[in-house]
């Protein structure tokens, strides 16, 4: 077969370039420390490592938004922190200001400092995070969530309810709420566990309304039982259980063969107990005096200190505003306990989304060494074999080099 001159040189020529394409693509290697320059060094890999170095910028993305986010947790837990203490205090005061050795002028001081704590839970409530943002408001956080109206009645304009606060995404397959919104936290708080209540009617006498709870849940219905005291013909203390049917008609819970309202004789103190509840009265009722047993209301942090606040400005020294105080004081203390467990609730809540966040970060700190391990595999140079072809190369080329001059030397006429 013949070979044309022509042929001989392209063939050295093509050679040389070849062996200058190698050495330059292991320079670049040798200078950018990766194995794979371009997706044709290597697709099956370069595929893998644009897999990888997604799912690393999503996780990245997902430790930002727990670094962005829990600031403004550890915020809304020291806030509710400062509340309990505050609750605490107004606590203290409602007790002290239920003492008989208490006047209406030191009761007076006393409504003022609950006031003070009032307006203080309100600042609380309205508080701001460091971009601006109302802490309480949910999803409605660029709007102030507690406005007092022209009656100093605290309603609630934020956002509540299902989705009512932002879910942040603290992996693929995991999001956190972030926080509560102030109906969970100040507004929405059930009375006695969410299941009965009770408030006085009526009180000419010394009549105090102590506590009401459950006896039997399965007992309960969602009836108003008015307890009414009366004498009976012996002049003795007694109370009927009524409510009102479906008709209108006041009926007995248990009536006596005439169809009237079967009469209980009164013992101060001890419970009174019926469809599935009880309540507690203490002091001395007059006829027509009474209270109403319920079903469970939601009320408010604010609704709370106002009624109390108010009661404490009402007192006076008569055995019946004696008592009205008393009972007063017995439903502040017991909303307030509902409203710190409430408190205590959210709190405990937070702090186990914050220890969640901690826990989740690690996790991802922990995926993004493998990842990066797994791409760094895959795509770095491992630079005593790339050293070595380098030098490889580097020969080769040389040989190709020489071996193409001296052939450009060669003539026809070297051999006449």
């Amino acid at each position: 077969m013949r070979i044309s001159t022509t042929q001989i040189f392209q063939s050295g020529i093509n050679q040389i370039q070849a062996g200058q394409g190698e050495l330059n693509r292991t320079s670049l290697q040798l200078g950018s420390g990766k194995r794979i320059l371009s997706p044709s060094d290597d697709p099956s890999g370069a595929t893998q490592i644009n897999q990888f170095e997604r799912i690393i910028k999503a996780t990245k993305q997902f430790q930002r938004n727990m670094e962005n986010t829990q600031p403004r947790m550890q915020q809304q837990e020291s806030l509710l922190a400062q509340g309990t203490d505050a609750l605490q205090r107004a606590r203290e005061l409602v007790v002290t200001g239920n003492n008989d050795s208490q006047t209406r002028e030191t009761r007076g001081y006393l409504a003022d400092e609950l006031r003070q704590i009032r307006d203080g839970m309100l600042d609380i409530a309205n508080t701001k995070d460091p971009n601006g943002e109302y802490i309480f408001a949910g999803t409605k956080s660029q709007n102030q969530p507690f406005r007092q109206d022209g009656d100093g009645e605290i309603r609630y304009e934020g956002a509540s309810g299902a989705g009512s606060v932002r879910e942040v995404a603290v992996s693929a397959d995991r999001k956190i709420a972030v926080g509560h919104d102030g109906a969970a936290v100040f507004m929405d708080i059930p009375e006695n566990d969410g299941r009965v209540g009770a408030e006085v009617l009526q009180n000419n006498g010394s009549l105090v309304l102590e506590k009401t709870g459950v006896t039997r849940v399965s007992d309960l219905d969602d009836r108003e039982y008015s307890i009414t005291f009366d004498e009976n013909d012996d002049g003795e203390l007694v109370y009927t259980v009524t409510y009102i049917d479906e008709d209108g008609e006041v009926v007995g819970l248990e009536e006596d063969g005439d169809g009237e309202p079967i009469q209980y004789p009164y013992v101060p103190g001890e419970s009174i107990e019926f469809a599935g509840r009880s309540v507690t009265i203490s002091g001395m009722p007059e006829p027509g005096d009474g209270v109403v047993s319920r079903p469970a209301e939601n009320f408010s942090v604010f609704q709370t200190l106002d009624r109390i606040i108010d009661a404490l400005e009402r007192s006076g020294d008569s055995a019946s505003a004696r008592a009205d105080l008393a009972s007063a004081s017995n439903a502040a203390l017991a909303d307030l306990d509902a409203v710190l467990g409430n408190f205590g609730d959210k709190r405990a809540d937070l702090g186990g989304k914050l220890k969640a966040f901690d826990q989740q970060k690690d996790l991802n700190e922990d995926r993004l060494l493998d990842l990066e391990s797994a791409v760094s595999q895959i795509r770095d140079l491992d630079y005593a074999e790339a050293i070595s072809r380098f030098n490889q190369q580097q020969v080769a080329l040389q040989a190709a080099q020489q071996t193409y001059t001296q052939v450009n030397r060669l003539s026809l006429f070297d051999f006449i």
